[in-house]
Formats: C-alpha cells, structure tokens, sequence
C-alpha cells in the first residue's frame, strides 16, 4: 500500500534538488540516530514510524525514543501501510501469508499503537486506498498478484471507526496497473524499482485517480466509468470504453460531477456521461497521445489541459507527450470554443484567476495568460518572459545578478540533461503565484503583470535527481488536479462519523489535542520549500569542504530563511516543516537534524538586478 502524502504538506515542502556554490557552516551533527532501520516515514504528527527486521516503531521526532513498538508487525513492508490525514490512524497490511491466504488488515492509533480495529475479511494486495470521512466508509482495492500488470481488482467497503466489512464486489473488467514508486521522499533511495532495472515489479492503481463519491454513489474510471451503490456495493451502471495510455501515470484528469452529468477524460478524449444511466451525451475528437490529465469548469465551459510530461513506469524515466495546450468546450455539448496549440515543449497546471477571467499557464519560456472571454480563437491576455531577475544564494550571499530563462527539456529525461521548465504554478496566500521547476523558483504578481522575485539553484551532482525531483513536483500538480478530498480533515474537519461513534471519541480528541499543541510550536514561519544543495564551508583547518545540505526558501519572499549541512551524496530525507527539522536514511541508520533558523548572511545580501 502506497501512502499518500498530505496534500498541504506536499504543496508546501516537497524537495527541489539544486547545487549552491555559497558558503555554509560546517557540517551539523544529528540531534539523535536510530540504528537498524529498513524503512522509515515521517508523520503528520512529525514523529517517525520506522521498520526493522524485528518490528514496527513509532519514534519520537524530538528524541528519537521509541513511543510504541509492534513485533506482530515485523514483516510490514513500507508500502504496505497508510496514514489518513486528519485522523489518528494508521492502516496496516500484513500480506505475509501464502498466496491466496486471506490478508489481515490493522487499524492502529499513531500516538499509542494499539489496534482500534483489525479483520480478515479481506483478500490480496492493496492497490487502492479511499477513505469517504462523511459516510465513515474506507475503500479498498485489491489483487490477489501484486506482480501482474493487468487485473480485475476485488471492491472491499469497510466502516471507517469500526472495520466491519460492509460489502464486497468484483470489477467487471481487467484493469491496467501501473509500477510502484516508493513514497515519495527527495532522495535517489527513495525510488524503488524491482529487478535490478528502471522498471519496477510491482504494481497498483497509483497511475490512475481516485474513486469520486457523490451522495449515495461512487464512481470508479478504470476501464471506463463504474457507477457503484454505497449502501450494498451493487454496481447500477457502467460505461466501458479504453482509459490507459499504455504505461504512462496520471494521463487522465480526475472526473468532475456537476449536476446529472459526469465529465470523464481518457487516452485524450472528454465524454460527457448522464449520471443517471451511464449514457454518453456527447464525446469530443481524439485530442492526441498527449492525454486530457487536467480538466476544470468555469460557468458553461470545460477547460482541458493537452499533454506535458508523464512517468513511464516500463522505461522508469519521463517522458514529454504531445500536442501540448489547453482545449475550451461547450458543457452543454462538447462543441470546441477554441483551443490553444501556442504552448512551447512544456505545460504546467492550469491556475484560474477569477478576478482577471484569465487562466494562467507556464511553457518552457513563458508564463501566459488566456482570456476566458476568447471566442473562437483564443486570445492571450499577456506572456510574460520566465527570465530571472536575480539570484539568491544558500547562505544569502548574492551572487552576480543572472538572466536565465528556464529552457527547454525536449524529449525524456537525461542523466546530462540540465535544462529547466516550470512544472507547477501554486497560488500563494498574498495573492502571488509561484513557477516550480526542478531548479527554479518565481513568483508572478497576476495584478502587476510583473515577476515579485526569483532565483535559481544549479543541477545537483547527485545519480537519478531528475527523475526523483519530477516524481515530488509532479505530486503537487496531480493533487492539485483531483483536488484532494482529505484536505478537509486536516484542516479540522472531523466529519461527522467521528463525532457520533464512541469509541473513536477519546482517541480523536487525544489527537486533536496533539496536533494543536503542535501547530502552535511552529518554528518556521510561511510556506516554505526546502532545497537540497551542496553547500561549501570550512573545515577546522581552515580547507574548503562540501557536502549535501538543505536551504528552506521562503515562497511568500523568495528569501532564505534557513539551512543545514548534513553530508550526503545519495540522501533519503524527509523535512517536518513545523519543527524545522530533517530525517535522514543512510546505511540503516536514521538521523535527526535540527535545521538552523538563519541563514548565514553576508555582504552581497540585497543586491539584486534592477
């Protein structure tokens, strides 16, 4: 099982990987280590559950001290658990048995370990995990061979705050399934790929979207479009038509709902489908091998964003699929208003800016405005040229005042291949959208038309950044896309399930409380990113030294605000941002850091281009 990283934390705190030619402080030593670690993962409650050859631990995040340890769950593999934003628990998987034995499946508390719930009621390998909070309902997809590429996925449907199994039904058609990537931490360990190759030998649903619920239904959109009845699991209708773009994630956008109609994109095609009987209202033309992977609605009109970059999973790289642009249809029957081919080598998500009707897109060199009022031919309010004003150094020491525009990635990715494109536009909280890319960082005022701040970090010396930096920013903009449905609880919304069930109260509120006394020991202030970089300092001797080392930017200025240098050429890391501090894997040993809370400054500090 596959976790789901949560959706505020992964908008503000995946990892870019740069290099810094800066000058940092020496090398920090850990605040605490824990040895004999296979596996590790950082909570939403920043402690760190971790697995050995002989149990699963929760530790400390300040201390490193074990708070509870489960040797019944020794063989849990780091896949084979989730943790469900918002609520105190954690979901395990013992897949230990034979083939085709029955599988256990755990529900634990993450701040004392005990099970709240367990049953084996259940069979095969997860390959899809959904909680529906409002219904107190988990969803669960499973096979019985991780190891197949295609199959036809059981439908479990358990009660959230109890276990008990509530239904089960098979999926008519065999689904195609995709290579599982390890979670997505910002360390070239943190891929896993099987077999010795770039291709991985396991596989789940991780490259296709989650189920949709509305009222008393859910909708499923592999191999089609299933319409399933909560209450029973009795499917009411289903419209069967091709959905995969051979190997390739996250090709489709997540289906929008509104009214009786469903809007679904597949293999580059958008259908319109009555909700009541399955019927296809209207279908649009092939748009391309480029895929529909993003779809959005303002007023009478569908947006649809036309290709970018996918993950392979056969080849194990990415890989650019064109025709690259956004199409603008009619809802009412899918009739083209325009469409928009002007896009250079590369998309990012589409923002929508209400206030200006515009939407705005990043290209390989530009960030480009499209006015919604376009009628036939597209017109575009504004392009404005990526070039980056100036650049900010590690340790806030100003270099040279640079001009440097993205550039273009044409074709997959290669290992000497040190160009940039924005991949993700997030809108911040003043206002200001922020341009990601692999080693870029700008922010773009829609009001002034002009560029708030930017810098830039060089490629990194460490095997494989490329495609783990794309496989972190790429996370933002697909959770960005499906408009992540466990936002809700994380935000404080406990659904009303947890409310009225009594024997999840004391532990809810158990949690609760921890996680506010959490929120208020934040230490560093706005939405930050932090860089991986190798940073320069001096040894005792007075010689130059290197070694790997984390720069948090602050995205509302573009300032660094702090750093640490830990020394490490292939790291597997994951930063708390509340806390300021980093988890590090090496040798199977985990390492506390405490990140600084300054950046070192110097006398180049505010000299920027003008």
């Amino acid at each position: 099982m596959k976790k789901f990283s949560r959706f505020t934390v992964a908008v503000w705190s995946l990892v870019l990987i740069a290099v810094s030619s800066q000058f940092a402080l020496a090398a920090d030593a850990p605040v605490w280590t824990y040895n004999g670690a296979k596996w590790y993962s950082l909570m939403e409650t920043g402690n760190v559950m971790v697995g050995t050859e002989t149990s699963v631990s929760m530790l400390e995040g300040e201390t490193g001290k074990a708070i509870w340890s489960r040797d019944d769950l020794k063989g849990i593999k780091e896949d084979e658990f989730h943790e469900l934003s918002g609520t105190p628990l954690l979901l395990f998987t013992d897949n230990s048995g034979t083939f085709g034995r029955k599988t256990k499946f755990f529900a634990v508390d993450t701040l004392t370990g005990k099970t709240v719930w367990e049953t084996d009621k259940m069979q095969g390998y997860t390959v899809k995990v959904t909680p529906n909070y409002s219904r107190d309902m988990l969803i669960i997809l499973t096979i019985l061979d991780n190891r197949m590429t295609k199959d036809r996925p059981d439908v479990f449907a358990f009660k959230l705050t109890t276990g008990e199994l509530l239904w089960k039904a098979e999926y008519p058609e065999k689904v195609d399934l995709y290579g599982v990537i390890r979670k997505g931490r910002s360390g070239a360990a943190a891929m896993m790929f099987g077999g010795g190759s770039t291709s991985s030998n396991r596989f789940d649903l991780s490259g296709e979207n989650a189920p949709v619920f509305d009222g008393d239904s859910m909708y499923l959109s592999y191999a089609g479009l299933h319409r399933y009845n909560l209450a029973d699991g009795s499917m009411i209708w289903k419209a069967v038509y091709d959905v995969t773009d051979g190997a390739l994630k996250n090709t489709n956008g997540q289906a929008i709902i509104e009214s009786d109609v469903i809007y679904t994109s597949a293999k580059g095609i958008i259908r319109a489908i009555n909700k009541n009987d399955g019927s296809i209202k209207w279908q649009t033309k092939d748009y391309g091998k480029g895929g529909i992977a993003e779809m959005q609605t303002v007023g009478d009109t569908l947006y649809g964003r036309m290709g970018g970059q996918f993950y392979e999973t056969r080849k194990g790289e990415y890989q650019r699929k064109t025709p690259i642009g956004v199409v603008a249809l009619n809802k009412a029957n899918g009739s083209e208003i325009w469409i928009y081919k002007d896009a250079k080598d590369s998309i990012t998500n589409m923002v929508i800016l209400p206030e200006e009707n515009v939407m705005l897109i990043g290209d390989e060199k530009n960030l480009i405005g499209l006015d919604l009022s376009s009628q036939g031919k597209v017109k575009e309010a504004y392009k404005i040229p990526l070039k980056f004003k100036y650049s900010l150094g590690a340790a806030g020491v100003a270099a040279k005042a640079m001009k440097i525009g993205f550039g273009g990635l044409k074709g997959a990715l290669s290992k000497s291949d040190t160009t940039d494109e924005p991949v993700a536009l997030i809108r911040q909280e003043n206002g200001t959208v922020v341009a990601r890319g692999k080693q870029h960082l700008l922010a773009f005022n829609p009001k002034t038309k002009e560029i708030s701040w930017s810098t830039k970090y060089a490629a990194p010396s460490v095997s494989g950044w490329q495609t783990f930096v794309m496989t972190s920013l790429t996370a933002i903009t697909v959770a960005l896309q499906q408009g992540n449905k466990e936002m809700f609880a994380s935000q404080g919304d406990w659904g009303s399930a947890f409310r009225q069930n009594d024997q999840l109260i004391a532990t809810v509120n158990q949690y609760q409380s921890y996680m506010v006394q959490r929120t208020s020991q934040t230490k560093l202030s706005g939405n930050t990113v932090f860089i991986l970089t190798d940073l320069k300092s001096k040894d005792e001797k007075g010689k130059d030294e290197k070694g790997a080392g984390l720069v948090g930017v602050n995205l509302l200025s573009g300032q660094g605000i702090s750093q640490i240098m830990f020394k490490d050429k292939d790291p597997d890391y994951e930063v708390d941002e509340a806390t300021g501090r980093l988890f590090n894997l090496r040798d199977k040993t985990i390492s506390a850091y405490q990140i600084n809370e300054k950046t070192e400054t110097g006398a180049g500090d505010e000299d920027k281009d003008k």
